[in-house]
C-alpha cells in the first residue's frame, strides 16, 4: 500500500513549526522594511512604520520562545550519526535523485539536522543582538554599531535558508510540506526520502 499514510508530526510539533516560521517571515520581512526604503512598505504586515518598529521585538520575543520549544522537543533527534556522515558525503548523489547512492537516512536526514542547528546558532545571533538594539542606552555605539552588523548579517542568512527551507519543502521534493500541513506523509514519500525511518515504522 504506497499510498497507505504515516503520522510523522503531531500537532503540538506542527504549531511550534508555524509560529516560530511566520513569525521569522514577519521578522525577516520588516527588518529589511527598515533596512530599505524602497521596502518599507512590508511594514504594513504589521500596521505601519510606528506600529512595525513597536511590534518587531515583541515579535522576536514569541520567535525565541518559539525556538526555545523547538529546541527542546528536536534536540535529541538532531545529533549526527556515522549514517548521516556518509549521508552528507553522498549528498551530490541525493540531489540528483541516485537514492541507491545515498545511506538510509533515519527520520531526519543529515540535511535537516545541519540545518537546525544553524536555525538555532541564528537565533542565539538574533536574540543577544536584538536585546541590545532593544534596549540601546544601555551600551556603548561602538558595541551597538557590532550588533546591528551581526542582527543584518543573520537576517540575511536566515532569509537565504528559508527560500532553500521552502523550496526543499514544495517544488523539489514534493509531498514534503504536507508533513508539516497534516502531519501525514505517505509511504512512498517516507521509503524514498527516509528508508531507515520507514523500515522503524513498519518493523513488526
Amino acid at each position: 500500500m504506497a499510498n497507505r499514510l504515516f503520522q510523522r508530526f503531531t500537532f503540538v510539533e506542527r504549531i511550534v513549526h508555524w509560529v516560530v516560521g511566520v513569525t521569522f517571515v514577519l521578522l525577516l520581512a520588516t527588518g529589511l522594511a527598515f533596512a530599505y526604503p524602497a521596502l518599507f512598505w512590508l511594514t504594513a504586515l504589521l500596521g505601519g512604520g510606528p506600529s512595525a518598529r513597536a511590534l518587531h521585538p515583541w515579535v522576536g520575543v514569541v520567535f525565541e520562545v518559539g525556538m526555545l520549544f523547538m529546541i527542546a522537543i528536536w534536540i535529541r533527534d538532531m545529533f549526527l550519526s556515522g549514517t548521516d556522515w556518509r549521508w552528507l558525503a553522498a549528498v551530490r548523489a541525493y540531489a540528483t535523485r541516485d537514492s541507491a547512492n545515498v545511506p538510509p537516512a533515519g527520520k531526519y536526514n543529515a540535511g535537516q539536522k545541519m540545518f537546525f542547528w544553524v536555525q538555532g546558532a541564528l537565533a542565539i545571533v538574533f536574540l543577544v543582538s536584538g536585546v541590545l538594539l532593544w534596549f540601546p542606552a544601555s551600551f556603548s555605539a561602538g558595541l551597538l554599531q557590532w550588533m546591528r552588523l551581526a542582527h543584518y548579517a543573520a537576517t540575511l542568512g536566515g532569509g537565504l535558508f528559508l527560500i532553500i527551507h521552502v523550496y526543499l519543502g514544495t517544488i523539489a521534493y514534493p509531498g514534503t510540506a504536507r508533513a508539516m500541513i497534516d502531519g501525514t506523509v505517505t509511504e512512498r514519500w517516507a521509503r524514498h526520502h527516509h528508508p531507515g525511518w520507514h523500515e522503524e515504522e513498519t518493523r513488526p
